[in-house]
């Protein structure tokens, strides 16, 4: 079992037990290690009995959430990025351990969701003294997903970026891949099922979400709401390039007529369909191919998060 760093404090009651997942490769982590360490020591000056695990390949945050479960932890933290905090869901789902974050990926849309600083020190200070509140999971073709899931598009950009040179660069070997890759792509043929209903039309794109924030910029689902026993449905219809890059820049300027480009729905379980395989990513990481079957857990995922948080991304 990869475990790194143990630092024990037999005086604290197991309720205090906090364990750090890191993700080694993990964003700006593998030039900056000593602040995993400055986590743990804040942690123990607050009175948490703290241990810092590590992954050594992927499965692994699943497995060590897992066996933080089974040790009784009150919260496993995930230091990473979106990817490395979808693995160790996988694991807490449905337990009472909580999950915490220290955001060191690339763009860390979940903690700019809720508002998690991005600088260690202030992090950890939303672990010591922020809320806990439950929150759904999406569920699709068996893996939970905290964010949202993408069909089309952004998939194919992401199937191209991984374990390639350009992720390397970040945000912008995305934005670079999309670039290449984007004037050329037509959009698919879809079906989309849900309750009595049967949608079928051309997508450019498709986005189920459980949470509001895209890629750290945009809103396609932004009436979703993370604690409401329901995901959000955005298809985005196909468009012409010009027309593209007008969708961009309503959804980007969250503008209020931006629904005219989409077709916007909440649902409970949903079945995308489409006539070959379509790629889907996961929390911003390559997930499969369709068809794919989705469905809502209420309440699955004890999370600690600001006690500001923001406004219509929970229902109280």
């Amino acid at each position: 079992m990869p475990v790194s760093t143990t630092q024990h404090h037999t005086s604290d009651p197991p309720q205090r037990t906090v364990i750090i997942i890191a993700n080694p490769s993990s964003g700006y982590l593998p030039h900056q290690p000593n602040r995993l360490h400055e986590a743990l020591d804040y942690l123990h000056r607050h009175g948490w009995q703290a241990e810092l695990w590590f992954t050594r390949r992927q499965g692994d945050g699943k497995e060590l959430a897992q066996k933080a479960v089974e040790q009784g932890a009150a919260m496993v933290v995930a230091a990473g990025g979106d990817g490395t905090i979808n693995e160790i869901i996988q694991g807490l789902a449905g337990s009472e351990t909580a999950l915490g974050v220290l955001p060191t990926g690339t763009v860390n849309v979940w903690a700019r969701e809720v508002g998690i600083p991005l600088d260690v020190h202030d992090a950890c200070n939303i672990l010591v003294f922020g809320q806990t509140r439950h929150i759904d999971l999406g569920c699709v073709n068996g893996r939970y997903f905290l964010l949202m899931v993408g069909i089309g598009f952004d998939a194919e950009v992401t199937q191209k970026v991984e374990h390639k040179p350009l992720k390397r660069l970040g945000p912008l070997g995305y934005v670079l891949a999309a670039l290449w890759f984007g004037p050329g792509y037509t959009g698919f043929p879809v079906i989309v099922r849900y309750d009595d209903y049967a949608i079928r039309t051309r997508a450019l794109q498709v986005i189920i979400g459980n949470t509001q924030l895209y890629a750290g910029a945009f809103k396609f689902t932004w009436q979703a709401r993370c604690d409401d026993g329901a995901l959000d449905l955005c298809l985005v219809r196909r468009r012409s390039l010009p027309g593209r890059i007008m969708v961009l820049w309503d959804f980007f300027r969250r503008r209020k007529n931006r629904h005219r480009w989409v077709r916007y729905n909440t649902f409970s379980s949903i079945t995308i369909e489409t006539p070959r395989p379509v790629a889907f990513q996961i929390d911003g990481d390559p997930g499969g191919y369709t068809p794919a079957t989705f469905t809502v857990q209420p309440r699955a995922l004890k999370v600690v998060v600001p006690y500001r948080t923001p406004k219509g991304l929970f229902s109280d």
